[in-house]
């Protein structure tokens, strides 16, 4: 179990303060929850706790006009918030040399916040189209939320949305969204989190300075949110146009985890139990506690199951059928070792999603806020191994007979949907004082703190080395949770670049076979099989101590496989980048950009051993491991995995392809806009260069890059492996009415990467973007793990990401203007571009055309 670290402080003005010091984290998250969610409001400022997340980013006295995020975006740092049943969270990570900046903008908005009529009607244009897109214009709109509170509960804050209705959020003004900051925004209803590599008498300082003088003032006492009891079963129906399968949701009361933490946790197994088991004739089925997540939310909260049946079975007969087969699993001979997996999988869960200091930030800000406890974040892996047989099994049988709420969305011809929710509003058990308010956004500009030092990033104690049969294999220990992620990569070689389907078919298969995935889970663990058309990728994570067991399913994976097999499972759609970079492939190999697959059977045979018979690869695992020992273990487990003959895997740079140039039509007559990609392989020389790095931000890769300076439309560059050799290109999206203009554009750009330098104002907040960016790498042990893969698969070092953010501060303008017109030769590029045949084939006969004259 993790053991803590948390420390807490409350300053004079009521602020909470929790810290928790996570060494070696190159990054640093802050997090601010206020006491108000959308349970909070009034039925006549209902959406406002919504409405007013989003003011809060819009500027403060020190920081206004947006200027908010100007610390953020500039170190490739993330901030965001959330509006929840009972909080509303602000949060954000950066480089942790920039604590001070983050503290000193989440103080600014706490202190002052500046509200206008200009920036009140934007937020309210955004939050309609935040509706439009998530409720409005999607299939099954609003289900299971935010429609279904409104069926189980009868209290006005927790039946209705936390959206609003727009017809009454468009009367807001200024005064009332001063008054709602007044009401709920003070000190003392917020919890402020810091998590990073600090020492916390320092923060602590920190926040003194920026937070102390913030003057404490009353707010609002927590809404009354008792409900009755349900005596029965509540149903709503509506209707959903150009859908084939009726959607039932299901809502059951949970009990309260201050009450009754056991029996909470009881329906959060049960729930996972839930979603891994198949009934006939249901499909999509999922179930999860809360409305956004564990313990999210105080009591009344809920167990949410959905599923998609057919439109002939009545929704009271699927939801008949559903809970007698979950009452009956009580009595099943096979239910503990089921509750056991289930177990399993929700605390590998919770440890992969709280690794990092951005999700642990908000968490441990969550649970301080809502049940005084910060600490539950590392109790809840233990307190979930607890939960005995007994228990998951009355939470099962209750399914069968509680009262529930459930809501049916039916195939129909138009789209209906159940009133809103007009229930008694929230009921306030003191009334707040607003003698001689203060109103927000007044007092004076304050200067913004300098960056601090910024410690480099390491990834800790590693092995390299490199089997027999040619694997190499990393092995990196970080013990911030009790996991190892753990990453195989293996090229596809020439038969899987040429025929990617066929792998997706190997993959389909073997996963049928071996049954890989469910034993992984039963070893607390997880497993995926991935293809990209450039790669196989065996992804995953276990406990330390099951390490050799998840290894063994790799050497399984490796076991021969029939010659050929019958094609049963339809290919799945695949998205344009990987469509275009398939027909590239091939191209360069000689064959036909065709992705036909001509007769009914597959030789995944020979796929199988051009891929996992032949040695080779890498392996990567980070976490609570020894790294010598983890590779002996290698050693001894995969010592089988011999190679039958020299794979194709040798590290980019090591292998070439000639530059081709000329262009590929690929004819799509449902397509949307026309996709282009232009690519060519990197020149001879170290593929591991800062300055490639950074020339590759500077053509496309960042918000101030040359491609993107002046165009409307999705366009960028990057970096890769393609045919087992390292290549860069650019890639866009463009309408077709402009796809011609916009390939020009692109081709000037380009060309004017040899006669316009690289200035250092143009590259020093570029330098500064990418340096601190890097920093992501070290995030999480799957961060690293999936990093350290991509270093080595192209053929660059282990240590390669920690000593990049030092080589790009070193790296000079003209170095990475040489670099910018080397990587990105118009003049050399293959064109491919999928759309429409029109469009398509006018852009790339034209491309072909200046290739031609250029090479004349």
């Amino acid at each position: 179990m993790i053991r803590s670290k948390v420390s807490r402080a409350t300053l004079r003005n009521g602020l909470r303060v929790v810290l928790e010091r996570r060494a070696g984290a190159p990054r640093t998250a802050v997090c601010v929850h206020y006491g108000v969610g959308y349970r909070s409001e009034r039925p006549d400022r209902e959406g406002f706790a919504h409405l007013f997340e989003h003011l809060m980013f819009r500027g403060s006295v020190s920081l206004p006009d947006g200027r908010f995020y100007d610390h953020i975006h500039a170190l490739g740092g993330q901030a965001n918030g959330t509006t929840h049943q009972d909080y509303t969270d602000y949060h954000q990570i950066v480089p942790a040399a920039a604590l001070e900046r983050a503290l000193f903008s989440e103080a600014d908005r706490m202190r002052a916040p500046r509200f206008t009529e200009r920036s009140l009607a934007e937020q309210l244009d955004g939050i309609e189209a935040e509706i439009h897109q998530a409720v409005t214009a999607r299939p099954y709109g609003g289900f299971p939320w935010p429609l279904l509170p409104g069926v189980l509960f009868d209290r006005f804050a927790n039946a209705h949305d936390g959206y609003g209705r727009l017809e009454q959020l468009r009367s807001a003004t200024v005064a009332e969204c001063e008054e709602f900051f007044r009401t709920h925004y003070a000190p003392g209803n917020a919890v402020l989190t810091v998590v990073g590599d600090h020492d916390t008498d320092s923060v602590l300082t920190l926040v003194e300075r920026h937070f102390g003088d913030i003057p404490a003032r009353p707010f609002a006492p927590p809404p009354d949110l008792r409900e009755p009891d349900l005596a029965e079963d509540r149903w709503q129906t509506c209707t959903e146009p150009d859908v084939t399968a009726t959607a039932v949701a299901l809502a059951y009361r949970l009990p309260d985890p201050r009450d009754d933490m056991a029996g909470y946790l009881a329906h959060t197994v049960l729930a996972d139990m839930v979603s891994h088991h198949d009934l006939e004739g249901i499909r999509s089925l999922s179930a999860a506690c809360g409305v956004f997540g564990l313990l999210d939310a105080i009591d009344p909260d809920v167990l949410v199951i959905t599923a998609l049946v057919p439109p002939e079975v009545p929704p009271q007969q699927a939801v008949q059928a559903m809970t007698q087969q979950w009452s009956s699993w009580a009595d099943h001979p096979r239910f503990e070792r089921s509750r056991t997996r289930a177990v399993r999988r929700v605390i590998t869960r919770h440890h992969r999603e709280h690794a990092d200091a951005y999700a642990r930030s908000r968490a441990l800000g969550r649970l301080e806020l809502l049940f005084g406890r910060a600490e539950l974040l590392d109790e809840l892996p233990a307190r979930l191994s607890e939960v005995g047989p007994d228990r998951v099994a009355a939470a099962a049988r209750r399914l069968h007979t509680a009262a529930k709420g459930a809501l049916a969305m039916t195939p129909g011809a138009v789209r209906t949907r159940p009133a809103p929710a007009a229930g008694p509003g929230p009921v306030a058990t003191a009334a707040v004082a607003t003698a001689a308010p203060v109103p927000p956004g007044t007092g004076s500009a304050r200067p913004i703190p300098p960056l601090g030092v910024q410690a480099p990033p390491r990834h800790g104690p590693r092995r390299d080395m490199t089997l027999a049969n040619g694997t190499r294999v990393v092995a990196v220990r970080d013990d911030r949770i009790p996991l190892v992620e753990l990453r195989l990569r293996l090229p596809l070689g020439t038969a899987g670049w040429q025929r990617p389907e066929d792998v997706n078919a190997l993959i389909h298969m073997l996963a049928g076979r071996t049954g890989v995935t469910a034993r992984a889970q039963a070893q607390a663990g997880a497993i995926q099989l991935t293809t990209d058309g450039e790669w196989f990728d065996v992804s995953g994570c276990t406990v330390p101590d099951a390490v050799g067991d998840w290894l063994g399913l790799l050497r399984e994976l490796a076991a021969p496989v029939g010659d050929s097999v019958p094609l049963r499972t339809p290919l799945r759609p695949r998205a344009a980048e990987a469509v275009m970079d398939t027909a590239l492939r091939r191209h360069r190999l000689g064959c036909s950009p065709s992705s036909s697959i001509p007769g009914g059977h597959l030789d995944l045979g020979r796929v199988h051993r051009g891929i996992l018979r032949e040695g080779g690869g890498w392996l990567v695992a980070v976490g609570d491991i020894d790294p010598d020992r983890f590779a002996a273990g290698v050693e001894r487990t995969l010592r089988s995995w011999q190679a039958d003959s020299p794979g194709e895997g040798a590290a980019p740079g090591e292998r070439t392809v000639p530059r081709t140039g000329g262009a590929l039509a690929l004819h799509h007559d449902a397509m949307s806009g026309v996709h282009v990609t232009l690519s060519a392989p990197e020149p001879a020389g170290d593929t591991a260069a800062a300055a490639r790095y950074l020339a590759t931000a500077v053509v496309g890769a960042h918000h101030r890059s040359r491609l993107r300076s002046g165009h409307d439309h999705p366009v960028y560059s990057g970096r890769d492996v393609c045919l087992g050799a390292a290549r860069a290109y650019v890639r866009a999206t463009l309408p077709e009415q402009y796809v011609m203009g916009g390939v020009a554009d692109i081709r000037k750009v380009l060309n004017e990467l040899r006669t316009v330098p690289v200035t250092a104002a143009e590259l020093d907040p570029i330098r500064t973007f990418c340096a601190a960016q890097l920093l992501t790498a070290f995030d999480s042990p799957a961060a690293k793990a999936d990093v350290l893969r991509d270093a080595v698969s192209a053929g660059r070092q282990p240590d390669w990401v920690e000593r990049l953010p030092e080589l790009i501060r070193r790296a000079t303008p003209a170095e990475v203007g040489a670099a910018c017109s080397e990587l990105f030769p118009s003049d050399a590029m293959t064109m491919v571009a999928l759309g429409r045949p029109g469009p398509v084939s006018e852009v790339t006969a034209r491309w072909a055309d200046e290739y031609a004259a250029v090479a004349r």
